[in-house]
């Protein structure tokens, strides 16, 4: 293995692996934005329970927002480890909400505590790996090297340090 200069840490295999996965997620909202909008005539016709079109535009939000948050996040932005907790959990609520507005069927109502539950317990997975020692460790200050964004203060952190410089 490649030994790294002080101050540079490894990206755990996992955080590329959960970033992944947001993209994914984000980009299957923007699927599902694209087929809502492009089908919302052929879905009224249907009597589905929710408007198609404000389907399509909370789809589209959550899908710039989960792309924007996974891209940022494989890149190791410090804000970007903070707000996948909001951005999920907000996700996660939103659905759980949409499902109690608009569920007409038993079945659908009979999803709706399975689907909090997994909310709730994707969450908690979120939190242990982003609260986990090598995952932190990932997101300290590094050398532009190591995420391949620019060296400047605003990127590097030093934008933070309160110490005085020499």
């Amino acid at each position: 293995m490649q030994r790294l200069s002080s101050g540079q840490h490894p990206r755990p295999w996992f955080l590329w692996g959960f970033s992944l996965l947001v993209i994914l997620l984000g980009a299957a909202n923007l699927l599902l934005a694209f087929d809502q909008a492009r089908h919302a005539d052929q879905y009224r016709d249907l009597g589905v329970s929710y408007p198609p079109l404000l389907r399509a535009a909370f789809a589209l939000g959550w899908g710039l927002a989960l792309v924007l948050a996974g891209i940022e996040l494989a890149r190791r932005r410090p804000w970007a480890r903070r707000w996948i907790l909001i951005v999920l959990s907000n996700y996660g609520a939103f659905r759980v909400l949409w499902l109690m507005v608009y569920a007409q069927s038993d079945y659908s109502r009979g999803r709706i505590v399975f689907k909090a539950a997994l909310a709730a317990g994707l969450i908690g997975l979120v939190v242990w790996i982003m609260r986990g020692r090598r995952v932190r460790r990932a997101f300290e200050q590094h050398p532009a090297g190591v995420s391949g964004l620019g060296n400047n203060a605003e990127t590097s952190g030093e934008a933070f340090n309160d110490k005085p410089q020499d």
